[in-house]
């Protein structure tokens, strides 16, 4: 499939709080199993503290990934 920076991608990992959703490849590393960095809009569960931090960004496998 090639995936590359730039790119528009949906999450397929099932257990990922961004499953379904869309973000965009921040970089992409062959030489490790999830060497696909995403960075999304919103942040997931650790910024819904009452704080405004979170991570925007998970690592996935390119088998995890479909262009949006």
């Amino acid at each position: 499939m090639a995936i590359s920076k730039g790119d528009k991608v949906r999450i397929r990992r099932e257990e990922s709080y961004w499953h379904n959703e869309v973000g965009t490849v921040a970089s992409v590393d062959t030489t490790g199993k999830y060497g696909v960095l995403v960075r999304f809009e919103k942040t997931n569960y650790f910024g819904m503290q009452g704080t405004d931090n979170g991570n925007l960004t998970n690592s996935f496998a390119e088998s995890e990934l479909d262009r949006a």
